[in-house]
């Protein structure tokens, strides 16, 4: 028999895809691996990493996609700044040695604004973070600031219309489609190389495998 998800229980999950908090938060962490490893490949595919790339990933999550980052060219550095302790602490877990070495960092953030210099990155990632972002407009124009000029973001999240129809959209999501994608990276200034409209097969946060409409945009500084 399928779950009957409560309010309760809708706003929680809300919750902790935002920013995922304690145990809950950890297992939300292990559900976005599963959920996104399509889209973060794709996202990181399309960036081309080249060698001694200093790379961003905003949202890793636990960042279990660190060391094929660092290991898709030589010389490469990845950091990935998150809004939840619990992630950077399970990112750092999980990548111990690589932390250690050097070519790994995790950065704690409040989601506004960019803790780092600017033309810090040759290439930025995210997966399924702007649906959250407080200020849309002003954090677009922070990923712009740390971009190196000639450098390359890939924003990557799920059409509008299959995220409309999640049950937990009420709860403090901002959905976007193609259209208002463009736009947003427009007003940073950036630059529009390409705009892909594929298809993911995953298993979906509630546990249900999902076929959803996917937008990777590309743009550059």
């Amino acid at each position: 028999m399928a779950k009957e998800w409560t309010e309760a229980d809708l706003k929680e999950i809300a919750q902790q895809l935002s920013c995922p908090s304690g145990e809950m938060g950890i297992a939300t962490g292990e559900r976005m691996n599963r959920s996104n490893l399509n889209m973060t490949k794709r996202g990181f595919d399309i960036l081309a990493i080249a060698n001694n790339d200093t790379v961003l990933e905003i949202g890793p999550g636990n960042a279990v996609q660190a060391d094929a980052v660092v290991n898709a060219a030589e010389g490469v550095r990845y950091v990935g700044v998150d809004i939840s302790e619990t992630m950077i602490q399970e990112a750092q877990r999980r990548n111990t040695g690589l932390v250690a070495s050097n070519q790994v960092s995790f950065v704690l953030s409040d989601g506004q604004t960019m803790p780092f210099a600017d033309n810090s990155f040759d290439k930025i990632l995210t997966v399924n973070t702007v649906y959250f972002w407080q200020d849309p407009v002003s954090y677009t124009a922070e990923i712009y600031r740390v971009l190196k000029p000639g450098g390359r973001f890939a924003l990557v999240f799920a059409d509008k219309g299959f995220m409309d129809k999640l049950p937990f959209m009420q709860y403090g999501f901002q959905t976007y489609d193609k259209s208002m994608a463009i736009n947003l990276l427009q007003s940073a200034p950036f630059s529009l190389e390409a705009v892909l409209e594929e298809i993911d097969h995953t298993i979906g946060n509630l546990g249900h495998p999902v076929e959803r409409p996917i937008i990777i945009a590309l743009a550059k500084k």
